[in-house]
């Protein structure tokens, strides 16, 4: 990977060179203490766009192939719960584990993607159980990392009738 790949804008903001996308430098989870359904993320996204958050109004819910980007088995932030995540150490600590994306399974799930495991899974857009959303802005550039396929863990929400 690139050296100086992230780089703190010093407004709440991490501009990533190599896939030309800028990230929030703090997730949901440290913004409010709180974690968020996929609905009420949406409504967080909704918000920092209408305070345009840092002069910009175009922030937006990761694609799954996005937040992946940002996964890097060398660098480790701790989480909310002192666990480690994989993402590099410019993004603020305390943060939550995963993140809402983009990708949804009509109205009923929403891929959410582990910064831990460098995985995700679909869960239901009502579920709050601990997790947060990283927002982003930009158009994502894949040339450099070719990232395809994300390894995702076998659906324990919509399998088999959940996990409830």
């Amino acid at each position: 990977m690139c050296e100086n790949r992230l780089v703190d804008n010093g407004d709440g903001t991490v501009s990533d060179a190599l896939t030309q996308l800028m990230w929030m430098k703090n997730d949901s989870y440290v913004d409010l203490s709180k974690f968020l359904s996929y609905k009420v993320a949406l409504k967080y996204l909704h918000k920092k766009n209408e305070e345009s958050f840092a002069g910009y109004n175009d922030w937006r819910l990761p694609h799954k192939r996005e937040a992946h980007s940002l996964f890097d088995k060398d660098k480790s932030l701790h989480d909310k719960y002192d666990m480690i995540i994989h993402i590099d150490p410019v993004f603020t600590g305390g943060c939550g584990y995963d993140t809402w994306t983009s990708n949804t399974r009509g109205k009923i799930t929403a891929y959410c993607y582990s910064f831990g495991s460098g995985t995700g899974g679909h869960k239901e857009v009502d579920d709050i159980l601990n997790s947060s959303v990283r927002l982003v802005r930009g158009e994502f550039d894949n040339s450099k990392i070719k990232i395809g396929h994300i390894p995702e863990v076998k659906d324990m929400i919509t399998q088999g009738g959940g996990w409830r």
